[in-house]
């Protein structure tokens, strides 16, 4: 599991765009496996919500939202 700095430094690798399609996917791969939230492509890719006023995604929100998961246990 990431902490917030180590799950930032993920997000920004993700979003350089400085790896190959191969690499990409092996690097959100190794994210899933990490991150509890299955949504948390949705909050990056999918939505305007954790975005800042220029279009920016506002990577510290996003890993609020992302670590603020919590699973149901049942």
């Amino acid at each position: 599991m990431y902490n917030k700095i180590e799950l930032g430094a993920a997000i920004q690798k993700l979003l350089s765009h400085e790896m190959s399609e191969e690499d990409e996917s092996i690097h959100i791969s190794e994210m899933s496996d990490k991150i509890l939230d299955p949504e948390w492509m949705d909050y990056i890719f999918q939505t305007d919500e954790y975005c800042d006023h220029e279009g920016n995604l506002d990577v510290e929100r996003v890993c609020d939202k992302i670590l603020s998961y919590k699973p149901i246990m049942l």
